[in-house]
């Protein structure tokens, strides 16, 4: 195997795998898969942390079966210059919305994701953010999701790490496309808003916050996983400490009509460089997150797009995470 970066060795991308099949999955059952002491698993998830290869952890929600809308958040910073932005952004880093920070031209430097049931918790959730970014904020900009075009971001982390090593079974995750609704009560919806924060967090911790016993957690958790509430908990990997060039991209079009939104849709998927795309609720618009391996390929994308859908497109950025 190719190492991507010297701060991963052979024992982290032996745990990465295992954390890659389940977020959740406890220090002590990655020991017993890896044969690596407890305690040394739990010291190398941290230092993944800390590293910042892996982001953080988080569940992915099966938004359609619980009725829940994902919000998709740019914010432009007002700061003196490059050295404080980065401080506020360090001191920001553990918000639990808080996804990515990025280097744009256009002057977007923060990326936040929320998923709310309502338009009346999707304000409540956004005024948390308005609120701790109130002194140096300057803009935001809100990208409401509707369908997901395509979804290769896992592949791509198992691609980059696993290349010699043999995949272990999936956990049974249970994903429902076109599911009937499942109904979530209060008690679910406040541990679901923890998991957002965390997908790690323990059952006890849970359970301290919310007043409930850690059984309990434990049980609501698993009938939502079984349920098909939550399909998966996954880390968000940083894909520049494996080596790659992480980009986002934000395609608006001018009109298109059913024809032309089908052959856009499967353009995006055939490009290789798009690992996850989403089209916008309000609008035609897409927010693609791009992986490249070289320089002159970020080049070579834009330049396609332009080309494959020329006068079609009303805006066009394309910028990178750090």
């Amino acid at each position: 195997m190719t190492k991507k970066n010297s701060i991963i060795t052979e024992k982290d991308i032996l745990i990465l795998k295992q954390l890659l099949l389940d977020g959740r999955k406890s220090s002590s059952s990655i020991s017993k898969e890896i044969d690596l002491g407890r305690e040394i698993v739990n010291y190398r998830i941290k230092r993944l942390i800390k590293e910042n290869l892996i982001v953080k952890f988080v569940p992915k929600i099966n938004e359609k079966a619980i009725n829940y809308q994902e919000y998709i958040i740019l914010l432009k910073l007002n700061l003196e210059d490059e050295l404080s932005k980065d401080q506020f952004i360090k001191q920001t880093i553990g918000n639990k919305y808080l996804v990515w920070t990025t280097k744009s031209d256009s002057g977007w430097d923060l990326i936040v994701r929320l998923y709310a049931q309502s338009i009346e918790e999707f304000k409540e959730k956004m005024q948390e953010i308005l609120d701790l970014f109130s002194d140096v904020l300057a803009n935001y900009y809100t990208i409401i999701s509707s369908d997901e075009i395509k979804e290769e971001e896992k592949q791509n982390i198992t691609r980059n790490l696993f290349d010699e090593i043999d995949q272990a079974p999936e956990k049974d995750f249970k994903k429902i496309k076109d599911s009937p609704q499942i109904l979530l009560d209060t008690k679910d919806k406040e541990i679901l808003k923890l998991l957002e924060s965390d997908g790690r967090i323990q059952y006890k911790e849970i359970a301290e916050e919310l007043d409930i016993s850690s059984d309990t957690v434990k049980y609501r958790i698993d009938k939502m996983i079984s349920q098909g509430a939550i399909e998966n908990f996954m880390p968000i990997i940083n894909f520049n400490k494996l080596g790659l060039m992480h980009y986002v991209g934000i395609i608006e079009f001018t009109y298109l009509n059913v024809k032309e939104e089908i052959e856009i849709n499967e353009k995006i998927k055939e490009n290789p460089f798009v690992i996850k795309a989403i089209k916008s609720l309000s609008k035609s618009e897409y927010f693609l997150t791009l992986l490249f391996e070289k320089e002159y390929q970020v080049e070579a994308f834009k330049e396609e797009i332009q080309e494959i859908f020329k006068n079609k497109i009303k805006t066009f950025e394309c910028f990178s995470i750090e």
